[in-house]
């Protein structure tokens, strides 16, 4: 069972952005889409570039070194399949969000 981590406010990931975070010294890309939030590792598995500084398009976060595409619900690699980020569960409570590692 995850232990949680107040990562950030929900109010400050703005809706469509993919803001860098750390849960007890674990730094994570934290995008923010339909008003959900999910959590991938902030390290892609190609060359370890940050997530946290990508962007997203629809419901995929893009590494900003190589353009790796992975889906922000699973971590999958739509770009090189068999190569996901790793995803953490998120959870929302009294509009902060906390990561579970």
């Amino acid at each position: 069972m995850p232990t949680f981590h107040r990562v950030c406010r929900t109010e400050d990931v703005p809706e469509g952005a993919v803001r860098l975070v750390e849960a007890d010294g674990t730094k994570i890309a934290l995008c923010r889409r339909l008003d959900k939030f999910y959590a991938l590792s902030n390290f892609c598995p190609h060359m370890t570039g940050n997530l946290g500084e990508g962007s997203l398009d629809g419901d995929e976060l893009i590494c900003p070194e190589h353009f790796w595409r992975f889906k922000i619900h699973s971590g999958r690699c739509v770009s090189m399949p068999g190569k996901p980020a790793h995803s953490f569960p998120v959870q929302i409570d009294d509009d902060w969000v906390s990561v579970g590692l």
